[in-house]
């Protein structure tokens, strides 16, 4: 098994604290350091087999134990957005990890 705490880019420097902010600017920059790091499948596997009940763990929002793959922007949702849920649903996200 890969140990995040030392492969994860989110440890580095002083970023830690944007996985676990409450600000959606935050949220959103863990998210883009989540893109770039070559351990994300494996961090979002872990979160969910964990539970993870708070913050950004593979590029995906866990918030209350609910995970969202996408921030919803201010104003109306863009029309190739529109359908699209703000929640994730967990089997599609283990679909994500196991086919990674």
């Amino acid at each position: 098994m890969i140990n995040l705490y030392e492969q994860g880019l989110c440890v580095s420097g002083d970023v830690a604290d944007l996985f676990f902010s409450e600000n959606v600017r935050d949220l959103g920059q863990a998210q883009a350091i989540c893109a770039e790091c070559s351990v994300q499948i494996e961090c979002l596997e872990i979160a969910l087999e964990k539970g993870e009940e708070w913050g950004v763990w593979g590029g995906v929002i866990f918030w209350d134990g609910v995970p969202f793959y996408r921030r919803r922007g201010r104003g109306r949702p863009r029309k190739d957005q529109s359908n699209s849920p703000l929640e994730a649903d967990r089997a599609d996200l283990w679909q994500l990890v196991e086919t990674a």
